[in-house]
């Protein structure tokens, strides 16, 4: 995820997620903020709750 760059594709995702369930913060500076702190976010559990990150890994592969 390191080398992960925040695009227009993924903040427009994360605003129609909002329009639909946060519709008063369904707004781009707002999408690309959350998207900003959802990366820092995982980095900082990877670095220190490794087993909150596997939490995570173990609920994306069983939905799949």
């Amino acid at each position: 995820m390191s080398g992960y760059e925040i695009n227009e594709k993924d903040i427009q995702g994360v605003l129609k997620y909002l329009e639909v369930f946060h519709p008063e913060n369904a707004n781009h500076e707002f999408a690309e903020e959350l998207l900003r702190y959802f990366k820092a976010a995982s980095r900082r559990m990877a670095l220190t709750d490794p087993d909150a990150l596997d939490k995570l890994y173990d609920e994306f592969t069983t939905e799949k």
